[in-house]
């Protein structure tokens, strides 16, 4: 990712169906290679318990960014594991896995990417003030708030919209919660 910042906001997102079939999702950004995703970051509402789509080859990062969070096992098995709000959380995407909501439905970030191409982290941010972002953001999801980045005149973001292309260790400004994430490519 290159360039200057480019904002995207909510109407910016493409909707398609989940894999599965059982509800839809919103594709914020994406960047393929050869016809195959190198990575993908996208937001849906899961409102009622049932298998995840399976994605093989690719990595998951899913980070509940409203409701209570969901439970997860491997089909057909009871070793439950918490996804709690605001958590990132790997997930093999060849893995077979359902999932039971907490207390009502939830809204995931997910960012999925080839691991033998691309390095990526995920990690949330609750900003209060001024902080210096990290040395490496590509890009800044708002969750929450408001967030100006940069020195004047610099760039805004609200609720839902998302900040690419980051230069390394932006000024950050503002009350919001955030979702940071990097993106390398392996070499």
């Amino acid at each position: 990712m290159s360039g200057s910042i480019r904002v995207i906001r909510p109407e910016d997102w493409t909707e398609m169906p989940w894999r599965n079939g059982g509800g839809t999702t919103s594709e914020i950004a994406a960047q393929k290679q050869n016809g195959a995703w190198l990575w993908r970051l996208s937001t849906a509402i899961v409102a009622q318990d049932g298998p995840y789509s399976q994605f093989p080859g690719l990595t998951r990062i899913s980070t509940v960014i409203a409701g209570a969070g969901t439970d997860i096992a491997d089909m057909g098995a009871e070793d439950w594991q918490r996804i709690g709000p605001l958590i990132p959380t790997q997930l093999d995407g060849n893995r077979a896995v359902q999932g039971r909501l907490v207390d009502g439905p939830i809204r995931f970030l997910n960012l999925f990417f080839d691991s033998t191409r691309v390095a990526a982290s995920v990690a949330v941010i609750q900003l209060d003030g001024d902080r210096t972002s990290g040395p490496h953001e590509t890009m800044i999801f708002c969750i929450e708030g408001q967030c100006g980045i940069g020195s004047e005149p610099g760039i805004g973001i609200a609720t839902m919209h998302m900040a690419c292309r980051l230069p390394a260790a932006q000024r950050l400004s503002g009350q919001a919660s955030l979702v940071s994430i990097h993106l390398e490519p392996v070499v």
